[in-house]
C-alpha cells in the first residue's frame, strides 16, 4: 500500500509540475506576445509620428517658399512700376534740362543723366531677377547666365558659368528654387567673401543636374560657424525637390557649393513625399 501511495504521490507530483511548467510556459508566452504587440505599437507610432513631422516641415518649408516667391514678385513689381518710372521720368527731365543748360553744366548733366540710365538698367535686371515669371520664362540657364552678367558689369567680380551636357527639361517650379538656392549663394558671395573670381558649373548627365558653384574669398570654418538663416534657406528648398546640397568652406581657400538635383524619378518621388 506504501509503494502504490508514494507512486501515486509521484504521479501527482509529476502531474503538478508538468502543469505549472505548462502554466509559467503560457505565461512567457503571453508576456511576450504583450511586449512584442506592444513594441510593434510603439514603433508603428513612432513611425507615424516621424512621418508626421516630416510632412509638417515640408508643407511648411513649401508655405515658407511660396511666400518667399510672391514677396519677390511684389518686390519685382514695385521696382518696375515704381521706382523704375521714377527713374525714367528722372532721366527724361535731365535730357530736356541738359538742352537748356548752359555749356559748362552740360557735361555734368549728361555724365548724371547716364548714372541714372545705368542704374534704371540695374534695376530693370534686378527686377527681372526677383520676377518668378520671366526666370520661368527663360528657364533655369538662361536665367543663371542673366544674374551672373549683371554682376560682371556691375564691377563686383568676374563670374564665369559653364554648361556641360545635353541641357535636360525639369520642372519650372524646380528651376525657380534652383535657381533661388544659388542666387542666395550669390549674395552671400557679395556680401561676405571679398571674392573676386566666382565660378559657376552646369553638368546635365542621364541620372542628376550637377551643379558647382565656388568662389575664391575669404572662406571661413565651416565646423565652427553657427548656421545662419542662409544656409537654412537653401538646404530646405533643397528638400523641397528632393536635391542634396553640399557646402565645404576653408579659411582663405573660399567657398564651394554643390547641388545634386535627380533627374530620374524625382517627380514621382516628390508625389509621393507630398501625399504621405
Amino acid at each position: 500500500m506504501e509503494q502504490e501511495a508514494i507512486q501515486q504521490l509521484n504521479q501527482e507530483l509529476t502531474t503538478l509540475v508538468i502543469a505549472v511548467t505548462a502554466i509559467l510556459f503560457l505565461m512567457v508566452a503571453f508576456v511576450i506576445t504583450f511586449f512584442s504587440i506592444f513594441q510593434k505599437r510603439k514603433t508603428k507610432l513612432l513611425i507615424e509620428k516621424a512621418e508626421e513631422k516630416i510632412r509638417f516641415d515640408h508643407e511648411l518649408a513649401q508655405s515658407q517658399n511660396e511666400i518667399q516667391e510672391q514677396t519677390f514678385q511684389n518686390i519685382s513689381w514695385e521696382l518696375h512700376d515704381n521706382i523704375g518710372q521714377l527713374l525714367s521720368v528722372a532721366r527724361m527731365q535731365l535730357n530736356m534740362l541738359n538742352s537748356e543748360a548752359p555749356e559748362e553744366l552740360k557735361v555734368r548733366i549728361k555724365e548724371t543723366g547716364e548714372v541714372v540710365g545705368k542704374s534704371l538698367a540695374e534695376l530693370r535686371a534686378l527686377s527681372k531677377a526677383l520676377n518668378t515669371d520671366f526666370i520661368k520664362n527663360i528657364g533655369l540657364t538662361r536665367a543663371l547666365d542673366t544674374e551672373l552678367q549683371r554682376y560682371n558689369k556691375l564691377n563686383f567680380l568676374t563670374a564665369t558659368f559653364e554648361v556641360h551636357g545635353e541641357e535636360i527639361h525639369i520642372d519650372r517650379k524646380d528651376e525657380i528654387i534652383i535657381f533661388r538656392i544659388l542666387q542666395e549663394f550669390f549674395s552671400n558671395v557679395i556680401k561676405h567673401s571679398k571674392a573676386s573670381e566666382l565660378k559657376v558649373t552646369l553638368n546635365y548627365n542621364n541620372q542628376e543636374l550637377y551643379i558647382r558653384a565656388e568662389d575664391n574669398g575669404v572662406g571661413f570654418d565651416i565646423e565652427n560657424v553657427e548656421k545662419g538663416s542662409g544656409l537654412l534657406n537653401m538646404q530646405s528648398r533643397a528638400s523641397l525637390i528632393n536635391a542634396d546640397i553640399t557646402i565645404d568652406a576653408k579659411i582663405n581657400r573660399g567657398v564651394c557649393l554643390i547641388l545634386r538635383y535627380p533627374l530620374t524619378n524625382s517627380d514621382d518621388d516628390r508625389e509621393q513625399t507630398n501625399h504621405q
